[in-house]
């Protein structure tokens, strides 16, 4: 005769079949009060004119001029900014960037389409939600470009594709762009001795500096004092979120284009005769207001927060989106953090400066000199 269960495991048993059967790798953002997108587009749910030129500016990149609604009546066509079609917007200059590698790259561009996909389930304010298997698959994308980085690298400085340009550049950034160079000539000694030459690291478009932590380096704090950086431990956890920040980064950068600070690495992209160099932030002509600026970076790390620490508390521990593995779980909430830090900037920038324009307009309109009314006989 068989050996029967005791009755106690029965109830157990359920429960595990309940959650294998019902767990879901997909985590819910819409109760995420720290996102702030909500904020730009309730602002501007009954400005439709306002709201049209936000979608417009949301749906191209930066350096690219802010394209106007084609006719007075094309605004009010245009679909509202909570709307499914408006939240899809921002994921269109990914598409563009994703066809351009496709075209070079054909196996890669299709691996890379999936960040679209997270872009667009982390868009919708009402349903915004992140899939951790499918940002597993971005990380693993990351690895590859990265792999792919350290055996063709000379190939990749004439890579005709603006995002393997600009991945190259931010990863040698973050490795300090190591070189080597000639001690000056001593005297007493046949012996010429060589020097390392470590630059500051990779420096994002808001001026945060990273670092590979198995470098020392001397960092210029101001113009009269600097900062020396000792070599830390390199560990899989830092080094694995540190790459897939800096694959990300260079993955919206070249797709969004949002302007960036003095000193950023994007600046240093090598670019082509076709193409127009990454925008610098012009403080004599600037598209938004410092202060605006200001807010902007402020909510995309605050969003970047939220996100990371969010994903990192599902991912550990005895949830069930639990990975057991603390180097994947590290790589997950940096990739989560960073994506949602990209959106905040790329359509934060779009709301002040819309408004920004607005405001000038008006402006002007006021200055203008008006005609004296003609009084009639």
């Amino acid at each position: 005769m068989m050996n029967r269960l005791p009755h106690f495991l029965f109830p157990l048993l359920a429960i595990l079949f309940l959650q294998a059967g019902c767990s879901s790798s997909v985590l819910e953002l819409r109760r995420q009060l720290d996102l702030h997108r909500g904020d730009f587009r309730q602002k501007l749910a009954d400005k439709k004119e306002l709201a049209a030129k936000f979608l417009a500016c949301t749906k191209q990149a930066h350096d690219e001029p802010l394209s106007e609604p084609r006719d007075s009546g094309a605004s009010f066509e245009s679909p509202s900014p909570d709307s499914l079609e408006a939240h899809a917007t921002s994921v269109r200059p990914l598409g563009i960037v994703i066809d351009a590698i496709r075209r070079r790259h054909h196996e890669k561009g299709t691996s890379l389409s999936i960040l679209s996909d997270i872009l667009i389930e982390m868009a919708n304010d009402e349903t915004a939600r992140i899939d951790l298997d499918k940002l597993t698959q971005v990380i693993d994308t990351a690895r590859r470009w990265h792999g792919h980085l350290g055996l063709d690298e000379d190939q990749l400085e004439q890579d005709s594709s603006r995002f393997a340009r600009t991945l190259l550049t931010y990863n040698k950034a973050y490795f300090g762009d190591l070189s080597f160079t000639a001690r000056s000539a001593s005297t007493g000694s046949s012996l010429r001795g060589i020097v390392k030459v470590v630059s500051k690291g990779f420096v994002d478009r808001s001026g945060n500096i990273l670092l590979f932590p198995g470098l020392s380096a001397e960092i210029e704090v101001s113009p009269a004092k600097s900062l020396r950086i000792s070599a830390g431990t390199v560990d899989s956890q830092r080094v694995s979120a540190d790459l897939t920040r800096i694959f990300l980064e260079a993955f919206f950068d070249t797709a969004f284009r949002v302007p960036a600070v003095h000193g950023a690495t994007a600046l240093q992209v090598g670019g082509s005769f076709q193409e127009s160099p990454y925008p610098e932030f012009d403080a004599d002509h600037p598209t938004i207001p410092l202060e605006a600026l200001a807010r902007v970076t402020r909510d995309a790390l605050r969003a970047e927060a939220a996100v990371t620490s969010l994903v990192g508390k599902a991912v550990r521990g005895g949830s069930v989106f639990s990975t057991q593995n603390e180097t994947l779980a590290a790589t997950l909430e940096a990739a989560a953090g960073v994506i949602a830090k990209k959106l905040i900037e790329h359509e934060g920038f779009c709301y002040y400066q819309i408004s920004e324009v607005t405001s000038a307009i008006a402006a002007n309109d006021q200055d203008e000199p008006r005609d004296a009314p003609v009084s009639t006989p």
